[in-house]
């Protein structure tokens, strides 16, 4: 998934010693003058605007900063030697960056009150403009508790999940029960089928570049054929939620994941080749059991070949079926005579053979 730049919004810091909070790009406290520590993270401000300023966007491509390893004075990431103290970055540390620091909020018009003369302020003040006092409060949005389930829902919840269990256990003792009877074959029956090919006219559908060229061509209607990280001729731009991801140096940067669907002609058409047809069926009863004729020509022609044969029993005063494919079980299958059946606890007959 492509990432798509929609600029850079200045971040802001609170400043450990005096609970002032400062501009992203100021690295020296703005109340106190104290720098600031390297364990002291950027967080987002209440109200944020996309930098135009020239300036500030340069150093925003800058990338992350680095606290000097002697004096732990923070420095532009181009930087060599400390502004502060003259050491040799190459001792320093980097800021992280990378993180992901939320949604891109534009123009929230939220008010702080002062801690000291409860003054209200802009949201993005960080300085009191009555009393002058350090405006720690950081406004966070109001998140509705996310509700969890009744006692009620999860009682009800136990007893489905009590059935259900007691209904599988149920199953699965039925499926192994097993009872032995001798059933008396009170009747057959048989049906065979041949699968029937023809050719002629098919409707189908496809996008255009596939469909054959002796096809004829019907609607097209414009679908999404593909996703692509990168635009193309045929291409439109869905892109998601904006978001900040940390810089590392007082600023971040606002992106979009975005994808390109590229969409083309989706097709319906007509074209001739070979498709299932109506089946030959024959069917019938007792022992005279025989092939469908499928009365091939140039257009029709035979796919595959079933059969089912069904034989129905009496035993215990209770009426049973079992059905097979193997025809040789059914030629032995008499009118009268008497079979041995396994049968489970569904009254479905499993196994079987006859009296000898």
């Amino acid at each position: 998934m492509a990432q798509k730049n929609l600029g850079y919004v200045e971040l802001e810091w609170t400043c450990p010693n005096c609970k002032t909070r400062n501009p992203g790009l100021k690295k020296t406290c703005q109340s106190c003058g104290a720098p600031q520590p390297a364990d002291v993270a950027f967080q987002s401000k209440a109200d944020e605007q996309i930098i135009t300023d020239a300036e500030k966007i340069k150093q925003a491509e800058k990338g992350a900063d680095i606290h000097c390893g002697f004096c732990g004075a923070r420095n532009p990431a181009d930087a060599t030697i400390c502004s502060q103290c003259g050491g040799d970055l190459k001792e320093g540390t980097k800021r992280e960056s990378g993180q992901v620091m939320g949604g891109f909020q534009s123009g929230t018009e939220t008010k702080i009150k002062c801690p000291s003369c409860a003054s209200e302020n802009p949201a993005n003040a960080q300085i009191c403009s009555k009393c002058g006092s350090p405006l720690n409060a950081t406004v966070k949005p109001q998140v509705t508790p996310k509700k969890g389930l009744s006692l009620g829902c999860l009682i009800a919840l136990g007893i489905v999940a009590l059935i259900a269990i007691i209904g599988i256990i149920t199953l699965i003792s039925l499926g192994a029960k097993k009872t032995a009877l001798v059933g008396n074959l009170s009747g057959t029956a048989w049906e065979r089928v041949i699968a029937m090919e023809e050719y002629g006219p098919v409707e189908k559908e496809d996008w255009r570049d596939s469909v054959p060229s002796s096809a004829i061509l019907g609607t097209c209607t414009d679908r999404v054929r593909d996703v692509s990280d990168s635009p193309s001729g045929n291409s439109v731009e869905v892109c998601g939620e904006p978001y900040k991801v940390d810089k590392g140096n007082g600023v971040a940067e606002v992106v979009q994941d975005c994808k390109y669907e590229i969409h083309d002609d989706y097709c319906s058409y007509t074209v001739e080749e070979w498709h299932r047809g109506q089946d030959a069926v024959a069917k019938g009863t007792g022992s005279n059991v025989y092939w469908p004729n499928p009365g091939l020509d140039s257009k029709h022609r035979e796919g595959s070949r079933s059969e089912t044969y069904t034989l129905y029993f009496t035993a215990d005063g209770k009426d049973y079926t079992y059905e097979t494919s193997d025809f040789q079980l059914y030629q032995q299958a008499e009118p009268g005579s008497l079979w041995d059946l396994t049968v489970n606890g569904f009254g479905s007959v499993v196994e079987l053979k006859p009296v000898n």
